[in-house]
């Protein structure tokens, strides 16, 4: 690749990509933070000694360090911490995809030396007067790097990298170049608008309609035994469980505390509501319209505009006095079932099902007489007036009060119990007993005894699920009749308790039973998901779709305004969605969409709105082939990259010293990637880093 580019520097054929970002985040990074955050490692190597190289261009125990730093205080920053990880812990997590972008940069900047396109001196001096605006002068600027923990040295080496990558990555994608038609389908994808009705088919949500028999599961198990063999240890654990809502119920609070959390306002109920209704026309296809209806205003914007107008003169504004928002829901209101009364449906409930984007559940955040602003739902504008609440008083509220004192309680009460639970196994050892004690002091049933029976790490346990903390612990423990520290776990808290070891074996049927009925689950709802799936897909209509779902028990979802870009429900690639758009109004997906994740999908096609090929496309296309040029430039870049890197890598001119990695990381003859004892790729650490001063102050020549 590398010798194709140089002996073609004139025509400079296309290819792509970028790592464009990785230089000015470290840069932004450093400016924004002081170096303190994470911790420096005490390992043997020196600073400046050479863990990688490039051609002549070298990667330090120091540049690997400083990266990982930054890298740690950017992710502490980002999760609202004050301090980084320790570098040890940051390396064992992030250490081989740093060092590879350290390694990329320092390729970038040979591949610009070999081409002859690295940056001038002037070109950093104008690169620093950009960053360092107005000019400090030169004791300044070395101020300002001192405070963020950079030297000149390194901070005009990072901007001759950036400005050599900007050179090499212009030389390297200059043919680029997008076809007329890319941008056409790209302005159609993201302006083509569609209404979907679907229907997905989940196997998890099947799981529990497969009929299990236990001759069906011991055929299962006896085909598939290699599945279900035991090849870790297991361990056996008991465990106290500190249940937190039982904690909390034991817990007084006395009236005065909870006059103090009482406000009326946040548990008001129920609220009588009056409506107005505006529906929205269906909207025609462009085929669909002649010309003069082509240029009409979009109807669902005169809607809009209706429903907006109305709302105005439902509420005082202007100076002029609110209309009766009854006569007015008389007048305008489409809506069969309330026009007449004046839009009133009366009192509703804030407790009754009702979907997350329904419009009434406004009501119960507007005060009395208030009118509220156009709200659309589906096809629908709505107009809501509360014209009464029911205001609860304290006694109609404590028991809710006092239910929420204690869950807030429930939490402290619990790790105290527990901490004494915890205290007492630890001594007799005996937890049924030590349940007994706790029950009498606190409550009957704060405290049970619960069996996890045989497990391996990494296992799903029962009334705990994915639990490591608890497994792990249980692990640690050297003898048997062991208590572990309590930990929390979903509800409450656990002190286990060691009870037996079990080597690895082949099970019998017995021993894996509620294994081996999830894995069967697991297959015969997919089956049983691909059934139903074909069984929806029959539907003539798309009124049929949603019949059909309903019987089976499947919910069916409707979304307008979906672009070519978005996902549809589980469809989020543009390959799974494809035979959705090719659909006619009112058609329906004949074959079920399949996912990566087994779901499978039956769609409709409600209507669609074609993008607008004329001038709002013309207003937008040298933007749009802009951007995916630069998308195409940046894939290029990148892909050039990768494969120069491994060329190199080959060849032999790019190293690795895992030796010297190992011995500055203090990682004990061990990599983080693979947890082998490290094998050096050259003999000794390299040749060392010569210190160089500041070369390119502005005005320093």
């Amino acid at each position: 690749m590398l010798k194709f580019l140089r002996g073609r520097k004139r025509t400079r054929n296309a290819v792509l990509i970028i790592f464009i970002g990785l230089l000015t985040i470290s840069l932004v990074a450093l400016f924004s933070a002081s170096g303190s955050g994470a911790k420096m490692l005490g390992g043997a190597t020196g600073s400046e000694t050479t863990i990688a190289k490039v051609g002549n261009h070298e990667v330090t125990v120091r540049d690997l360090k400083d990266a990982l730093t930054n890298f740690g205080q950017q992710i502490a920053q980002g999760q609202g911490r004050t301090r980084g990880q320790d570098l040890n812990t940051l390396y064992e997590m992030y250490g081989p995809q740093v060092l590879d972008g350290l390694i990329r940069q320092k390729l970038i900047l040979y591949l610009a030396e070999n081409m002859n396109l690295g940056a001038s001196d002037s070109e950093v001096q104008a690169r620093l007067r950009q960053m360092f605006n107005p000019w400090p002068g030169a004791e300044g600027y070395r101020m300002r790097l001192q405070q963020a923990g950079m030297s000149p040295v390194r901070l005009e080496d990072e901007l001759r990298a950036s400005i050599a990558q900007e050179h090499l990555r212009s030389f390297i994608t200059a043919g680029v170049s997008v076809d007329p038609k890319e941008v056409e389908e790209d302005y159609r994808r993201n302006n083509t608008s569609y209404a979907v009705r679907w229907v997905d088919i989940t196997p998890d949500s099947l799981r529990d309609k497969v009929q299990v028999i236990d001759s069906d599961l011991r055929a299962y198990f006896n085909s598939h035994k290699d599945d279900f063999k035991i090849t870790t240890e297991q361990r056996h654990a008991r465990y106290i469980f500190v249940d937190q809502n039982k904690a909390g119920e034991a817990i007084q609070v006395p009236d005065e505390e909870l006059k103090q959390d009482f406000n009326a306002e946040s548990f008001i109920k129920q609220v009588r509501v009056s409506q107005i209704v505006l529906n929205v026309p269906k909207p025609e296809t462009n085929k669909e319209k002649s010309p003069e209806q082509q240029k009409s205003p979009d109807p669902e914007e005169a809607v809009r505009k209706k429903a907006q107008g109305i709302t105005t003169r439902a509420q005082a504004a202007d100076g002029k006095p609110a209309e009766d928002f009854a006569k007015l829901a008389r007048e305008f209101s489409e809506d069969a079932k309330t026009k007449a009364s004046g839009g009133d449906l009366g009192f509703i409930n804030k407790d009754d099902k009702r979907e997350a984007d329904d419009p009434l559940n406004r009501g119960f955040n507007m005060k009395n007489d208030e009118v509220s602003q156009p709200i659309k739902k589906g096809d629908k504008y709505y107009i809501l007036k509360v014209t009464d609440r029911k205001v609860p008083t304290f006694a109609e509220t404590r028991n809710e009060l006092l239910k929420s004192a204690r869950s807030r309680k429930g939490y402290s009460k619990a790790v105290e119990i527990a901490s004494e639970a915890e205290q007492r196994l630890k001594e007799p050892k005996d937890a049924d007993a030590v349940v007994g004690e706790i029950n009498k002091k606190y409550g009957a049933d704060v405290a049970t005894v619960k069996d996890a029976g045989f497990f391996a790490e990494g296992d799903t346990l029962p009334d705990i699920g994915s639990a490591s903390e608890f497994e792990s612990n249980v692990f640690s423990l050297q003898n048997a009749g062991d208590v572990a520290d309590r930990i929390n776990i979903d509800k409450g808290f656990a002190i286990a308790q060691y009870v037996e070891r079990r080597e690895p074996h082949d099970p019998s049927f017995e021993e894996v039973t509620k294994k081996v009925e999830n894995a069967y689950r697991t297959e015969k709802a997919k089956d049983l998901a691909a059934q139903r799936a074909k069984q929806i897909a029959q539907a003539q209509s798309l009124d049929e779709l949603k019949k059909l779902a309903d019987s089976l028990g499947l919910k069916t979802d409707e979304r307008s305004g979906i672009n070519g870009t978005e996902s549809i429900g589980p469809l989020v690639t543009e390959a799974n969605r494809a035979s959705i758009y090719k659909l006619k109004t009112g058609e329906i997906t004949r074959e079920p969409i399949k996912t990566d994740s087994n779901t499978y999908v039956v769609a409709g096609l409600v209507n669609r709105k074609d993008a607008d090929m004329g001038d709002p496309f013309q207003k937008e296309r040298s933007s749009i082939e802009q951007r995916l040029i630069d998308e195409k430039r940046n894939t290029f870049f990148s892909t050039y990259i990768s494969m120069t890197q491994k060329e190199l890598t080959a060849a032999g001119k790019i190293k690795i010293y895992e030796d010297e990695i190992a011995t500055a990381m203090d990682l004990g003859g061990t990599t983080p990637a693979s947890g082998q004892p490290v094998m050096p790729t050259s003999t000794g650490g390299g040749p060392r880093r010569t210190p160089q001063g500041p070369r390119t102050l502005p005005g320093k020549r």
